[in-house]
């Protein structure tokens, strides 16, 4: 178990630095080239730890292509909200993401959603409202119902993929190494198949990219190993921490100044998944 959250806690890290890098990597970009481009340079950082723990059944390919979908609208509805949003206010609505396991497993009827798990959501609500609000006010970049139904779509994909993986790896049909190389490269088929883009690489930073690349394929294979050895819902927590992450190093080495209001509207997010999950 804490091994799995260790884990847990630096893919929030990850997630975080990512978030402040994607603005600036895709400033140049369209959002649906920057989804691109960013599948194309993490897939080769993910097929070097693929090799050393390949494991693959051909029962596993139905969930590798359900999966390598959800991977797909999780990268354009990301990328797309990303590039017309505040990257704090998308940061906060992509917490929703345990908020939603909570909403779905009651809906189906899997759990029942208990007094403090309404609490919770409630406040994640609350919080997440406020920080929006105060940051608008505060940075002049505004997040339109556009950029926040995209964000929303991506965190509905994001919400199933844990348990898809979580159920192969149990049945021993495939690596988390392998689903998360394997997943990219259904993913970009689907997203060409879709779009169809013109690829240009001599108006790309490989360097940036690359860097990029190395942040994201670590978030994706710790977020894989922590759910091997915690509960999902835990780890969905730790992993909303990210948030926070991207005000301290923003500020630590942006120079980016916060209002109090939007600090703490960001913490009572936090504190509301927190309730959600764990009383």
């Amino acid at each position: 178990m804490a091994l799995g959250l260790l884990f847990a806690a630096l893919c929030a890290l990850s997630k975080g630095i990512d978030t402040l890098i994607n603005k600036d990597v895709m400033r140049q970009q369209s959002a649906i080239h920057h989804a691109f481009y960013r599948i194309i340079f993490v897939s080769p950082v993910l097929l070097i730890p693929a090799l050393f723990h390949w494991q693959f059944s051909t029962e596993v390919i139905g969930y590798l292509l359900l999966y390598g979908v959800l991977e797909a609208i999780n990268i354009f509805c990301h990328q797309t909200a990303v590039k017309q949003s505040n990257v704090l206010h998308i940061e906060i609505i992509s917490k929703s993401k345990v908020i939603f396991t909570l909403i779905v497993s009651f809906v189906l009827m899997i759990d029942t959603l208990a007094f403090w798990n309404a609490i919770g959501i409630v406040v994640f609500m609350t919080g997440t409202v406020l920080t929006i609000n105060v940051q608008n006010r505060h940075d002049g970049e505004k997040t339109g119902m556009v950029g926040v139904l995209l964000e929303l779509a991506s965190v509905l994909a994001r919400t199933f993929k844990p348990f898809i993986l979580k159920h192969c790896i149990k049945q021993s049909l495939i690596s988390n190494e392998t689903m998360a190389f394997l997943s990219m490269l259904v993913a970009f088929v689907v997203l060409y198949v879709i779009f169809r883009p013109k690829l240009d690489f001599k108006e790309v930073s490989v360097k940036k990219y690359f860097g990029q690349a190395i942040v994201v394929g670590l978030g994706m294979l710790l977020s894989g190993w922590a759910i091997m050895y915690a509960n999902t819902v835990i780890v969905n927590a730790i992993e909303s921490t990210s948030a926070i992450f991207v005000m301290f190093i923003s500020f630590l080495f942006l120079k980016k100044k916060y209002p109090l209001l939007s600090v703490t509207g960001c913490l009572i997010s936090i504190v509301g998944i927190v309730l959600a999950i764990v009383l």
